[in-house]
C-alpha cells in the first residue's frame, strides 16, 4: 500500500487543473426559511494526506469521515447522505474479487462510530421527509436501508446506474444497498435555471434553502447541495468532487489513485473541480464541504462529543412540534 500511495503522489506531482469554461455567477436569494443542519459521522479513518489530493498534500494526514447531513426544515427534515452502512463488511462479500479489492481500499477502511438511525432518534426525528443522495457509493447510500419505505431522490441518471446494477451487477454499489433503493427512487426535477456557476438546479423546498445541482462525473449522476442556513453561514456539499477542502486553494483534484478507484469519469470529474475553483473564486464567502473532510466539518459543526450530534442553525418551529 506505500508503494501505491507513492505512485500516487508521483502521477500527480504537476496536477493543476486547467480553468473552467467562463460562466456567468448567478448570485443565490437569501433564503426563505430558518433551518437547522447536523452532522452525523457514521464511521471514518485517518490515512497520509497523500491519498485525499493531488501533488504533495498540505495536510500529513486525511481525515475521514462519512457522513449524514439532517437538514431540519418547517415543511420536514430531508437526511443528506446516509453515511457507511454498520454492516458494510459482510455486504461487501457479495462484489467480485477486484470489487472487494477496491472496496477494501476505500469505503471498507472505514471504522464504524454512529449508527444513523440512533442518530436520528437524538435529534427527535422520527421518520425523514426523505432521503437525498450526492451519489450511491458504499459510504453514501449505507444508511437508506435502516431507513425503509422513506423516498430516496436522487438524479435521474444515478436512478438508471442502481437499475442497471440490479440487472447485471458490476460492483459500483453494493448489492444490498442497490436492493435497498429499488421501488422508492425519485428522480430528482432539474429545472433549466442558472444557479450560482450552474446552469440547472433543483429547489427543494422552494425557497432557497437547499438548491441541489448537477455536477455529473464522480458517478453518472453524482451531485453537489447548496445549504443556505442564513445568509451569513452558507455551505455546498461537494459529494466526492473532492476528498480535501484544500484542492480548491491548490487548484488540484483527487489524488490519482483515488480517481483511478473511484471516479466513473475522472475528466468529468476534473472538469467539475474546476468549476468548483471558479466557483470559489466567484463566492469566496460560500464554504465548499467535501463529503470526507473530517476536518472541515469540524470546522464548521464544531467537534462530535458522542451526544447529541452537532448542529448549526436554529431548529424550526415546525421541527419542534
Amino acid at each position: 500500500m506505500r508503494k501505491l500511495i507513492v505512485l500516487s503522489l508521483l502521477s500527480t506531482a504537476c496536477a493543476s487543473l486547467p480553468p473552467a469554461v467562463p460562466h456567468a455567477f448567478v448570485p443565490p436569494p437569501a433564503p426563505g426559511a430558518p433551518i437547522q443542519v447536523c452532522w452525523v459521522d457514521t464511521g471514518g479513518v485517518t490515512v497520509p494526506g497523500g491519498y485525499g489530493a493531488g501533488g504533495s498534500t498540505v495536510a500529513a494526514t486525511w481525515e475521514v469521515t462519512s457522513a449524514a447531513l439532517v437538514i431540519r426544515h418547517p415543511k420536514g427534515d430531508l437526511v443528506l447522505d446516509t453515511g457507511i452502512s454498520p454492516h458494510a463488511q459482510e455486504e461487501q462479500r457479495e462484489l467480485g474479487a477486484w470489487s472487494r479489492f477496491t472496496f477494501s481500499q476505500t469505503a471498507g477502511r472505514n471504522v464504524p462510530r454512529r449508527n444513523l438511525k440512533e442518530a436520528l432518534t437524538a435529534l427527535g426525528v422520527t421518520r425523514p421527509t426523505a432521503l437525498l443522495l450526492s451519489h450511491v457509493h458504499a459510504d453514501h447510500a449505507g444508511g437508506a436501508a435502516s431507513l425503509p419505505d422513506v423516498p430516496v431522490w436522487l438524479a435521474a441518471e444515478e436512478k438508471q446506474l442502481i437499475e442497471a446494477e440490479l440487472e447485471h451487477p458490476r460492483g459500483v454499489v453494493l448489492p444490498a444497498h442497490a436492493r435497498a433503493l429499488k421501488g422508492r427512487m425519485v428522480p430528482i426535477p432539474f429545472a433549466a435555471e442558472p444557479y450560482a456557476n450552474y446552469e440547472a438546479r433543483f429547489d427543494v423546498f422552494g425557497d432557497g434553502t437547499v438548491v441541489v445541482v448537477p455536477t455529473f462525473g464522480h458517478t453518472p449522476g453524482s451531485v453537489a447541495t447548496f445549504v443556505n442556513v442564513s445568509p451569513g453561514q452558507r455551505f455546498v456539499h461537494v459529494g466526492d468532487l473532492i476528498n480535501l477542502r484544500e484542492s480548491i486553494d491548490r487548484n488540484v483534484g483527487k489524488s490519482w489513485l483515488m480517481r483511478r478507484f473511484t471516479d466513473e469519469d475522472s475528466a468529468r470529474t476534473q472538469a467539475e473541480v474546476a468549476k468548483l475553483v471558479q466557483l470559489h473564486a466567484q463566492d469566496p464567502e460560500l464554504i465548499i464541504l467535501p463529503a470526507h473532510d473530517r476536518r472541515a466539518f469540524v470546522e464548521l459543526f464544531g467537534a462530535d462529543d458522542g451526544g447529541v450530534p452537532p448542529c448549526i442553525g436554529a431548529q424550526p418551529r415546525a421541527s419542534r412540534d
